[in-house]
C-alpha cells in the first residue's frame, strides 16, 4: 500500500482519535501516510520483550496486555490497553528493546504509527510534540501510580481505587456509577499485583459492605463518595464523566473516553 492509499484509509482514524484531533489537518495527513492497519486475534503476540520498534499502536478495538514475563513463565500484568489508547511509544523514541509483553486479549484492531512520519511531524507541527509528550508523560505517571499502590496500599484499597478510577458516573445521579472489568478476573488481580483468589475475595468484601454490586464483570457502584472515604481514597481519580471534557489530551491517554468509531468489549 503506498502513502496515498494508508493516507486514504488511516486519516479517518486518526481524526476520530482524541488527542491525535488536535493535531493541524496537514500533520495528521502526514502521520497517516506512514500507518497501517492491523488486526490481532485472541492470544496474538502484537510486541515480544527484546523486539525492536520502529514504531507505536494505537488501539482502536479491543483489549491488549501489557505484562512483564519471567523465564520460568511467570507474569506481571502491567496495563490492560483500551481503545484509544496507545503503547510502545517510549521504546520506540528511545531505540531500544521492547520492555514488554503485548498481547491481544480478544480480537483487535489497530493501527500502526511509523516513527519516522512522527519523528518529521515533530519538526513541522509543535502539536504532535505536545502529543507525544502527553502520551509518554502519562504512561510515567500510569507506572508510578502502580508502584505507589503495591507498595503503600492494602489489596482493598487497589481494588477500591481501580473501581473509582474506571467508574463512569450517572448522568442523573452522579453519586452513582458503574464500569465493566477490562479483562478477565485473574488478568485484573495481577494488574494489582494481587492473586486471583485475593481479587475476588476483596470484591466479596466490599460488596457485603454494601459498597458495591457485582453480576459477572459488571459493578455498580452506590455511592462513590462512600467507596472512596471508607477505602480511604479521599484522594483518588475522579471517573472519566467528571473530568474536563474540554482535556482532549488527557482522555486520550487515560484511554477514558472512546470516539464512536470505537468499538467497546462484549461483557
Amino acid at each position: 500500500m503506498n502513502h496515498a492509499d494508508r493516507e486514504k484509509t488511516c486519516l479517518p482514524l486518526l481524526e476520530t482519535t482524541p488527542g491525535f484531533a488536535s493535531v493541524p489537518a496537514d500533520g495528521l495527513r502526514y502521520l497517516a501516510a506512514g500507518c497501517h492497519q492491523r488486526t490481532a486475534t485472541r492470544g496474538q503476540v502484537l510486541c515480544e520483550r527484546g523486539q525492536p520498534l520502529d514504531g507505536f499502536h494505537l488501539l482502536l478495538r479491543g483489549r491488549v496486555k501489557l505484562s512483564l514475563l519471567s523465564a520460568e513463565g511467570a507474569e506481571r500484568v502491567l496495563d490492560i490497553v483500551l481503545p484509544g489508547r496507545t503503547f510502545g511509544e517510549s521504546a520506540a523514541f528511545l531505540g531500544r528493546p521492547c520492555a514488554l509483553h503485548a498481547e491481544a486479549l480478544m480480537d483487535s484492531r489497530l493501527l500502526f504509527v511509523d516513527l519516522k512520519r512522527v519523528r518529521g511531524a515533530i519538526e513541522r507541527w509543535p502539536e504532535v510534540a505536545h502529543l507525544m509528550l502527553g502520551l509518554v508523560a502519562e504512561r510515567s505517571q500510569r507506572l508510578i501510580a502502580d508502584l505507589e499502590a503495591c507498595c503503600l496500599h492494602s489489596a482493598a484499597q487497589r481494588v477500591a481505587a481501580m473501581l473509582l478510577r474506571d467508574a463512569q458516573s450517572d448522568e442523573v445521579e452522579p453519586d452513582r456509577a458503574t464500569l465493566e472489568l477490562p479483562a478477565a478476573k485473574i488478568v485484573v488481580a495481577s494488574s494489582l499485583n494481587l492473586s486471583a483468589e485475593t481479587f475476588s475475595r476483596e470484591l466479596h468484601g466490599l460488596a457485603r459492605r454494601g459498597l458495591i454490586e457485582v453480576e459477572r464483570r459488571s459493578i455498580r457502584i452506590p455511592s462513590l463518595e462512600r467507596l472512596r472515604r471508607l477505602g480511604g481514597l479521599d484522594g483518588a481519580e475522579m471517573p472519566a464523566n467528571k473530568l474536563d471534557p474540554q482535556n482532549t489530551l488527557a482522555l486520550a491517554t487515560a484511554g477514558m473516553q472512546a470516539p464512536r468509531l470505537f468499538e467497546s468489549a462484549p461483557s
